[in-house]
């Protein structure tokens, strides 16, 4: 059953979906839920996110955002890396909604949801968002959540290339499916007003190259930098704006000034008007060094931007016959692919067109609502 290809009209599924998750910021994975939610009432499907506080953080950012957009949402308490009174405000939140579907986002939601539905008959449906074990901890919560994984309803993916390592992982690969990260296509779109270059500080005539990604060692803003002092080298126009803010801005400011580019990369800051930023570019650059399905890739699809990007995860898949990938970290030909992009037209529709074929939020949705479908009929077996 493919559940991206189901009509789109009414599609209640009689449920009502809770989605959980344990956010440190506002990422891909947030954003996708953030839309996801809305596009499901569409479908008369009630929805609502249960934002597990960071007890880290001061402010909740991903519940605060919710709020802001109207996305109905409600916090769980948690003082701690876990916390008791987590499940138990779980629990209690199960026992007072009829019909309920919990639908997790990451290994703390995943492990909250097992222990609080205990012996209710609640179905799990769980997206992995991709799996990246860059420490001890990171590989000790990756292999709890795949050991849940196993015993939950339903189990989406991202990126196809996740299937080999459920299926390693004992999870049946008939509970599993490819459901691809969508993105609201009326918000990113060539037409959003651009961002003013002046007040940026950049010149009118400027060919800037952008990228918008956390600061972290896997989305490689390092070996962005690397390559495009290679292109400023040889384009005196060239300028580069980096959107997003992490643990490496530091380590990328001193980078800027061992080569001698200050004044021609600019860090912005997280921002909440990347529609603005992508109108603004004349090339987007993916140079991550691993992903699942960026959305970044998506958005600036979207407004139809010339596109550079490593061949990691989905990425090959989303770009098939529109742009050839990069070898991830390789420096060279990252410079050389965006050398390349700025002799192609700089509105690529078709980039557009493939996002609003396969990727828009609708069809995210659709597909989604289809897993929740296959949910109560199993449950109505079990129940019979």
């Amino acid at each position: 059953m493919n559940p991206g290809r189901m009509s789109p009209g009414h599609m209640n599924t009689g449920h009502t979906v809770l989605h959980v998750r344990s956010s440190a910021g506002l990422y891909g994975a947030e954003y996708v839920v953030l839309g996801l939610i809305p596009a499901l009432a569409q479908l008369d499907i009630h929805s609502s996110l249960l934002s597990i506080d960071n007890h880290l953080q001061s402010a909740q950012v991903l519940y605060d955002r919710a709020v802001a957009l109207g996305v109905p949402a409600a916090r769980l308490p948690c003082r701690g890396r876990f916390d008791f009174a987590t499940v138990r405000a779980l629990r209690a939140t199960l026992e007072r909604t009829p019909n309920a579907l919990l639908h997790v986002h990451d290994y703390k939601s995943a492990l909250v949801a097992w222990l609080a539905r205990g012996r209710l008959r609640v179905p799990i449906v769980a997206t992995s968002h991709g799996h990246f074990a860059t420490s001890a901890n990171l590989r000790v919560y990756q292999r709890l959540e795949l050991w849940l994984m196993r015993r939950f309803d339903q189990v989406c993916i991202v990126s196809a290339e996740m299937r080999a390592m459920l299926a390693a992982a004992g999870v049946d690969a008939g509970k599993v499916h490819l459901i691809e990260n969508g993105i609201d296509t009326q918000r990113f779109t060539p037409d959003a007003v651009p961002l003013q270059r002046d007040v940026l500080d950049i010149a009118p005539d400027a060919l800037v190259f952008g990228a918008a990604m956390r600061l972290t060692e896997q989305k490689n803003p390092l070996g962005l930098i690397d390559a495009f002092a290679r292109v400023a080298q040889e384009n005196p126009r060239a300028t580069l704006a980096i959107a997003g803010d992490g643990a490496l801005r530091a380590a990328i400011e001193a980078r800027v000034q061992e080569l001698a580019l200050a004044g021609r990369v600019h860090l912005l800051g997280a921002r909440a008007d990347l529609q603005c930023f992508y109108a603004m570019l004349d090339v987007f650059v993916l140079p991550s060094l691993y992903e699942g399905l960026p959305l970044a890739l998506l958005e600036a699809m979207a407004a139809a931007r010339r596109i550079v990007a490593t061949g990691v995860g989905e990425v090959p898949a989303v770009l098939h016959g529109l742009a050839a990938p990069v070898a991830p970290g390789d420096v060279d030909a990252l410079a050389a692919a965006m050398r390349d992009a700025l002799q192609q037209p700089r509105i690529n529709a078709a980039m557009r067109e493939r996002v609003v074929e396969r990727y828009s939020v609708a069809r995210m949705a659709r597909a989604y609502a289809a897993i929740y479908r296959q949910c109560g009929e199993a449950d109505g077996r079990a129940a019979a």
